[in-house]
């Protein structure tokens, strides 16, 4: 890696613009770190200037610079540590969805390392939401299966998936974390999802998902609804996936119909 620039000489803010101070070293910061991370003179994980050196330099009060401090690490660009300092964060991965997304494939395709960690598999009656989009009557019986997903060894998601256990009977027993679950339905039951339905929603992180995610409670997550369908549409999966919000975002690529 190149031997950094002096930041003092990187970041600079205009005490007689009208703009905010606070916006003003946010939007300087910002720019420095990313400029920085496209040349290679820094990369994920550097620590930053600290907030008394980042105040003294700039000739702004300590609030102010929290508040810029703040506002990078809710877009997550970077994390705070108490104690420790602001560190620049992991690059986000950008999911693409021009198919059936499965992460599992696009770790692969991209060179990376995916990992799943078992938290629960158990057999239970379906919860009426889960019931309602497999098309199960109330209170039969489904398989729950919930995971930690992690790409090259960061935690970035919480998958829990229902499936009709009269479907898929001794799933317990069948599935193993290191060929997953879409190859284990191939593989032993010969049935493969052809078509989902995905929905996107903001969520905020629980302590629960907290733990798993290795990200504070209360940060930005986007849920992943699934139902996912096999021959003549049978609804085959319906899955709930909490991806941290600082480490991913999703593409979806459109394009007009001719006519």
């Amino acid at each position: 890696m190149k031997e950094p620039l002096p930041w003092q000489s990187q970041i600079a803010i205009d005490h007689n613009s009208i703009r905010p101070l606070y916006v003003q070293v946010k939007e300087a910061l910002e720019d420095w770190i990313l400029r920085s991370l496209d040349a290679g003179i820094l990369s994920p994980g550097n620590r930053l200037p600290s907030e008394n050196e980042l105040s003294e330099q700039l000739n702004v009060s300590s609030i102010t610079v929290k508040r810029a401090l703040d506002e990078l690490r809710r877009q997550g660009l970077i994390r705070r540590i108490q104690g420790r300092g602001s560190f620049i964060s992991p690059q986000k991965m950008i999911l693409p969805l021009p198919r059936l997304f499965s992460l599992t494939e696009f770790t692969r395709e991209y060179g990376m390392s995916p990992t799943r960690h078992t938290i629960e598999i158990s057999e239970k009656a379906a919860p009426p939401k889960v019931a309602r989009q497999l098309g199960l009557i109330e209170n039969q019986r489904v398989v729950k299966l919930m995971r930690q997903l992690l790409m090259n060894e960061n935690p970035i998601a919480v998958d829990t998936s229902y499936l009709p256990l009269h479907i898929f009977p001794d799933l317990l027993t069948k599935y193993n974390d290191q060929v997953g679950l879409y190859a284990t339905l191939e593989e032993y039951y010969q049935l493969e999802i052809i078509r989902a339905v995905d929905i996107f929603e903001p969520v905020l992180i629980t302590p629960f998902e907290s733990k798993l995610l290795e990200t504070p409670v209360g940060s930005l997550g986007i849920a992943l609804l699934r139902t996912g369908f096999g021959e003549e549409d049978v609804p085959l999966e319906y899955t709930r996936s909490v991806f941290r919000g600082d480490l991913c975002s999703f593409s979806i690529e459109f394009s007009k119909e001719s006519e």
